[in-house]
């Protein structure tokens, strides 16, 4: 195993301490030590109106950017401007359960720019130039 972590872990995948690569989710119930984390909305979802109907934030924790948990907290505790996907907090854990959530805006908007730039650089065409196609060459 490489000092490099994101060589040892294709994403989805776990490394040795059962962290999941690059945002990917894990369906099992992640023991997570007392502490400080980054975590980031990955999503909302509804529950049963039976049970009480409350809409649950699911967050993904982070550890040395890796997502070692996910936890739901009801969608009412998040703060009014963490309230969207992708938003990033930190969170405090204790006893497996987060305890409290503070809004990261600046850390938000870093991450929110930086997968925009990925994006756009993807989305842009090669030079017409450059192919082979045009040039005549097979």
């Amino acid at each position: 195993m490489t000092g490099d972590r994101r060589d040892t872990a294709e994403d989805g995948e776990t490394d040795a301490r059962g962290a999941v690569a690059d945002g990917g989710e894990s369906n099992r119930r992640e023991t997570v030590p007392d502490g400080r984390y980054v975590a980031v909305l990955d999503r909302f979802e509804a529950t049963d109106p039976a049970d009480d109907g409350e809409d649950l934030a699911v967050l993904l924790v982070e550890s040395d950017e890796w997502v070692v948990a996910e936890r739901a907290v009801p969608a009412w505790r998040l703060p009014e401007d963490a309230r969207r996907q992708d938003a990033v907090l930190e969170v405090a854990v204790n006893n497996g359960h987060v305890v409290s959530l503070s809004s990261d805006a600046e850390t938000t908007e870093r991450r929110v720019d930086a997968a925009q730039s990925r994006f756009d650089r993807l989305a842009e065409r090669p030079d017409s130039g450059s192919s082979a196609d045009e040039s005549g060459e097979e």
